[in-house]
Formats: structure tokens, C-alpha cells, sequence
């Protein structure tokens, strides 16, 4: 399957979850776990539909690489799960090679120690501080204070639209599943998000109904939706770049922010 392809079959397996009954959250969620599932398939290449038990192996044991919770593994095996069923193919969640699999990278994910740090005020004001004026700057720091100042997990970040922005003053509201969050413009105009995501939008050219965060290439051309593990290189290349250690820092630090450090911006 191209990629091409594989973006095809994610459009129309998208209207098929669109008539599951599923919370808001959890569609997105499988949605995007779908996306990134077919995404990595395409470009092995291997078929993502229906995938064979090896294949899901593979693709777990990456995802256990970036040490995700255990919760968040078995969210990427559910959706690939339901798209299974939904086009009338037996999971492959289901194969025994898989379930055992499953059972010990689970296993490892819930005995890993916590290493991940929410990032403080003071550290995400360094990191705008040492951002610069290229596209993919501004693309950053809209990034990292929506994260911030919304407490949005990657999975959220990647999904947000352009349309689930709307401008309240000189603040703006975010409409996530479920949920209305309006971020005021802050203290410093270095660190105000409504700012930053409006400086973004325009730079980019961004059209209403596409996505808020995609990537970009060395030559500062567009591509398409930002990956969870884009937002997570991200994340971390501007703290280097800031002069920060990494070590505990994750697009996880985005959300683990408390609302104390959030006060502060």
C-alpha cells in the first residue's frame, strides 16, 4: 500500500468510525493511532489492511521504544483492532504471536520508572527565547504553548484543526472533544499563545478546514499532519537548542505541565 493509498483508506475508515458508537476522544484516538499505523506500513511497505500478526509484532515493539504508558500501547492495538472488524478482517490483536507479545511490552511500559518531567515556565520562556524567525519557529511555538497552556497530550496536539480555533478577543478557544478551553494572552508577549498560533496561522497560510500542525521539510515547504512522534523530535531539538538538558523531556512535558507553572507565562 502507498501512500497514497494508505491516505485514501484512512478518509474512508474514518467515516466508518464516524458510525461506531465511541466517545468523541476515543474516535480521535483511534483515528490517529490508525493514521500513524497505516503511515509506518506504507512506508515499510507493507499492507496496514489487514495486517499480518509479524507485522503488528514489529510495529509494537517501535512504539515501546518511545516508552509510552501501557495505557496508550493497548489504545494503538484497540484501534487497529476496530478498523480490522469494521472492514470485516479478524484482528490481528487477536493471533497468539501477537497476544504474547503484547502482554510483556505491556508489562515493560507499566514497570518503567517515570521519566518523563512536566516542563516549568521558566524553561518553555528559554525555549522561545531561542527560537528563531523560519517557518518551522513559528510552527514550534504555537506548538509548545498550545501543549502548555492547554495540557494537551501528543495525540491531541496532532488532531487539532484550524477550524477548532476561534479567537475570543485577544485570547482564543481551543474546541477539543468534549471540551471548550479558552487560553488568555498571557503576561509576555514572548510566550502568548493566542499570538503565537495567530502568527502561525498566517504564516503558513493555513486553510480553515486543514490541520493546525503539519510538518515541514529542510526547504520550508509544507506537508501534512504533524505525527505524535513529531511533536516528541520537536519537542526535544528546541530544548537542545535552548540549552536545556533532555533528559526527561518528552511532548508528554507539554501536558505534565502543573497549572501553578501555567499561571506564570
Amino acid at each position: 500500500m502507498d501512500r497514497d493509498e494508505a491516505t485514501k483508506t484512512s478518509t474512508e475508515l474514518q467515516r466508518l468510525l464516524d458510525g461506531v458508537e465511541l466517545s468523541d476522544n476515543t474516535r480521535r484516538l483511534y483515528a490517529a493511532q490508525w493514521r500513524r499505523f497505516a503511515g509506518w506500513c506504507a512506508a515499510r511497505p507493507s499492507c496496514a489492511l489487514p495486517a499480518r500478526p509479524r507485522l503488528l509484532v514489529l510495529y509494537l515493539a517501535m512504539l515501546a521504544e518511545e516508552r509510552p504508558s501501557a495505557s496508550m500501547l493497548n489504545v494503538a492495538c484497540n484501534a487497529i483492532a476496530k478498523i480490522h472488524e469494521l472492514r470485516g478482517h479478524a484482528p490481528p490483536t487477536s493471533h497468539p504471536l501477537v497476544m504474547t507479545w503484547r502482554r510483556r511490552l505491556t508489562d515493560t511500559c507499566s514497570h518503567e520508572p517515570q521519566r518523563t518531567a512536566g516542563l516549568t515556565a521558566a524553561q518553555l520562556r528559554q525555549i522561545m527565547a531561542a527560537t528563531g524567525e523560519e517557518l518551522a519557529a513559528f510552527r514550534d511555538r504555537a506548538l509548545l504553548l498550545v501543549g502548555f497552556a492547554a495540557r494537551l497530550r501528543p495525540a491531541e496536539l496532532v488532531e487539532l484543526n484550524v477550524a477548532d480555533v476561534v479567537r475570543r478577543g485577544e485570547g482564543i478557544e481551543l474546541l477539543v472533544p468534549a471540551r471548550r478551553i479558552l487560553i488568555a494572552p498571557g503576561h509576555d508577549p514572548i510566550t502568548s499563545t493566542p499570538l503565537a498560533v495567530r502568527s502561525w496561522i498566517d504564516a503558513a497560510a493555513l486553510v480553515p478546514d486543514g490541520p493546525l500542525f503539519v510538518g515541514i521539510n529542510r526547504w520550508g515547504q509544507r506537508g501534512g499532519r504533524l505525527s505524535e512522534r513529531g511533536v516528541n523530535l520537536i519537542v526535544q531539538a528546541r530544548a537542545r537548542k535552548a540549552g536545556l538538558s533532555i533528559e526527561g523531556i518528552s511532548a508528554d512535558s507539554l501536558h505534565l505541565g502543573s497549572r501553578d507553572e501555567r499561571r506564570l507565562l
